[in-house]
């Protein structure tokens, strides 16, 4: 068998389940067959009812599984072109992958940190989780499996829409892969990689890794800021914006999305600067920055926060520093207000869940 039909048939497999005749009928005898259906086929409870032709008629037609007794199955053909051929109970026993084992063992294979979930909006099409050159700095990586080129380019518009900065993208073979799709993923400076290409199966039915993740995924690498740089990258500020224009929502943890009228991005702590150089953890800024989201940027004696008020003035000063290098604007992003008693930022941000921007 060749080490991609594996992956062909993956990819043409509806609900990625099928009876065991046909697993053994596509995948021609091949050696590494019962390693692969122990680790990643689970059996189900149902039958099936049709099974794909063996023969060589040329109809192209399934065959309807009709059962006598216990011991007398057989495969018939609907237009009666060839006789019947007997099949065991065995055979008609349905087999469907198991996604989580498959995706778990991607991810090791590709030094992935393996979060997996469904991505709303996009049929059979899974986030596995990020590629994390450096602590502060993932990369999303995601799987997919379509039908055609224009179901796998739809897709691809979903994920553009929905991520401004690079991600990996997998799918079984490039068979999908049409050429708007291609340089739609060549403009959001997204890896695309065919797991056909690069991680065949052995004959003992293992995963196999033809290159390194540092080779994989090296234009990633080069993201990493410079050592001393703190890790700050700066956001593309449009002409004639002031802080007043710019929106800041945080996404996670780690990461923040940034609108503005004619720009927008996703950063996460390194990018903004916000990373401590001795460990690569968040600094007590990026900590004040999620204070104020979570006050809808305001911050007064009462608000509930992780800085002690005490503390505001200087870590203050320095925010508003780290921001004014990063979005390379003059003015203070944030204000003291000393009747009301209170820190106001002069931009937008929100927390994590609030989906509007202003």
């Amino acid at each position: 068998m060749s080490e991609c039909v594996l992956w062909q048939y993956l990819e043409d497999l509806p609900g990625q389940a099928a009876p065991l005749v046909e697993w053994h009928q596509h995948l021609d005898g091949w050696p590494g067959f019962q390693n692969f259906q122990n680790r990643y086929l689970k059996l189900t409870r149902n039958h099936a009812t049709a099974v794909d032709c063996a023969t060589q008629c040329g109809l192209g037609c399934p065959r309807k599984v009709v059962t006598h007794a216990s011991n007398d199955i057989v495969a018939v053909c609907p237009e009666q072109e060839e006789k019947p051929y007997p099949l065991k109970r065995q055979d008609t026993l349905i087999y469907s992958v198991k996604r989580t084992s498959l995706h778990k063992d991607i991810c090791s294979a590709l030094a992935i940190d393996h979060r997996e979930s469904k991505v709303d909006g996009c049929r059979h099409t899974w986030r596995l989780g990020d590629f994390v050159p450096t602590a502060g700095l993932a990369f999303p990586v995601f799987l997919t499996q379509q039908e055609g080129q224009d179901e796998l380019l739809e897709i691809v518009k979903n994920l553009c829409l929905l991520h401004a900065d690079p991600f990996v993208l997998l799918t079984p073979t490039r068979r999908r892969l049409s050429p708007p799709a291609e340089q739609m993923l060549a403009q959001r400076k997204a890896i695309f990689l065919a797991l056909e290409n690069e991680m065949p199966f052995d004959v003992q039915g293992c995963l196999q890794v033809r290159r390194t993740p540092d080779d994989l995924f090296a234009p990633f690498h080069e993201e990493i800021p410079e050592p001393g740089s703190g890790g700050m990258v700066h956001f593309d500020t449009p002409a004639g914006i002031s802080w007043s224009g710019i929106t800041i929502k945080f996404v996670d943890g780690h990461t923040v999305s940034i609108h503005t009228k004619k720009s927008h991005g996703r950063y996460n702590y390194t990018q903004m600067g916000m990373a401590n150089t001795r460990n690569g953890n968040p600094t007590v800024h990026w900590a004040l920055l999620l204070d104020f989201a979570e006050n809808r940027g305001v911050i007064d004696n009462t608000s509930p926060k992780d800085t002690p008020f005490h503390n505001m003035p200087k870590r203050k000063q320095d925010l508003s520093k780290k921001l004014r290098q990063f979005f390379r604007l003059e003015d203070e992003p944030i204000e003291y207000l000393k009747k009301e008693g209170c820190y106001r930022c002069h931009f937008t941000i929100k927390p994590e869940g609030d989906d509007e921007f202003a």
